[in-house]
């Protein structure tokens, strides 16, 4: 029991991403770099992925539950291309107690969808945030060549829902329609999430383990 204490109370996790510089190719898709990976459907090699999660084993080990409380996306600097025709990017942060499939993902933002939302196969409580932004070239700021996407839509998604996995997956997505050879350059973020850590009654937390196999099957 000493142990549980010692893990319980409130706690801030955090998780460097780092940043993307690549080319995209019509045969192949998007360039790898640093970890980050594109997709391998027609509709997935037009975006980019970048995987990583919070280790939360040892909460689960010890039957804790993480309670979400606050997540922010840090990602100081430009999102940059030299593909003045393209007009449109569309970057997804998400934090997620299933893990996504890219192809999957791009199917579903074409459809006006996201992962939690009806069409999608994840349950709405496993996606603890969401983060949605369309960015658009600044070709009205009359940049010549290399031009800068900022933020002209941005919504935030997700539940919030408390944690019993052992692990909590963090994915930067990016939609990028740019044309073949043609490259972009996408900032380093960072993923921070606070929440406190509690040992719930036996019933209640079996019931979330529960609730989490029946929508993904596993606690992996």
């Amino acid at each position: 029991m000493a142990r549980v204490g010692t893990m319980e109370g409130e706690r801030t996790m955090s998780k460097d991403i780092p940043e993307y510089g690549g080319a995209y190719i019509t045969a192949t898709g998007w360039t790898g770099y640093k970890g980050w990976s594109t997709g391998t459907s027609a509709n997935g090699k037009r975006a980019l992925m970048y995987e990583t999660y919070f280790d939360l084993s040892g909460y689960e080990l010890d039957d804790l539950t993480l309670l979400p409380t606050i997540a922010v996306l840090q990602d100081p600097g430009a999102y940059i291309s030299n593909d003045t025709n393209t007009p449109i990017m569309e970057v997804l942060d998400i934090v997620s107690q299933e893990r996504l499939v890219l192809d999957d993902v791009i199917d579903d933002l074409i459809s006006q969808n996201m992962p939690g939302f009806p069409q999608s196969t994840q349950d709405w409580n496993q996606i603890t945030f969401g983060q949605y932004r369309l960015m658009m070239n600044t070709a009205d700021f009359n940049e010549t060549g290399t031009k800068t996407w900022l933020t002209a839509k941005r919504n935030d998604f997700g539940s919030g829902s408390p944690v019993v996995v052992q692990k909590l997956w963090i994915y930067r997505i990016v939609r990028f329609l740019v044309n073949t050879t043609k490259v972009c350059q996408i900032p380093a973020s960072r993923m921070i999430l606070s929440g406190i850590v509690t040992k719930e009654k036996e019933l209640v937390y079996i019931q979330r383990l529960r609730r989490n196999y029946e929508t993904q099957g596993s606690l992996t």
